[in-house]
């Protein structure tokens, strides 16, 4: 069973993978692979482990075969999909059943393909950049002051106003 967060992944990923073509999909498809087994080659030097990770790699593959088999079958029942949506989706579901099938094996090297696949920005350390950035927010800070300031002002004069009226 897919759990919540797995199936947003999916989502996500099949989604970006929409906006390509059928040549991009399968180029990040093979970039996936390439990741995943340099991360595996990289990290795991057990003998056992490598062949049970390979056994479970092969499993998913199996299964995504047959689903993709099953998808087949049901084509006339089911509303016809663009080709790219199918390969988009296909696709996705592939590399969840990868990460899923290498998490069940080692969970460590699932986030080490994901920091592979998604490198973090460096943060800015350009000095005049970051103290544009800070006046910037000093400034912002001062104008809501300023508005907040007539605000009060402004519900104080006609509150005063409002009683030399009534008096």
């Amino acid at each position: 069973m897919m759990r919540t967060s797995e199936y947003i992944e999916e989502v996500i990923e099949e989604s970006y993978l929409l906006g390509l073509s059928d040549s991009e999909i399968r180029a990040n498809l093979d970039q996936f692979i390439e990741t995943c087994g340099r991360v595996i080659r990289d990290h795991v030097h057990d003998k056992k482990q490598m062949q049970i990770l390979a056994e479970k790699l092969a499993r998913a593959r199996a299964l995504s075969l047959i689903e993709d088999h099953r998808e087949g079958e049901w084509g006339e029942t089911k509303p016809a999909q663009v080709p790219q949506e199918n390969l988009a989706e296909r696709v996705a579901r592939n590399k969840r059943l990868i990460l899923r099938a290498i998490g069940e094996c080692d969970p460590r090297l699932v986030l080490l393909i994901d920091q592979v696949r998604f490198p973090k920005h460096e943060p800015v350390s350009d000095p005049a950049f970051l103290s544009s950035i800070s006046s910037v927010g000093k400034t912002r800070r001062l104008i809501v002051k300023i508005g907040f300031l007539v605000a009060i002002l402004s519900t104080l004069l006609l509150a005063y106003l409002i009683l030399l009226q009534n008096v």
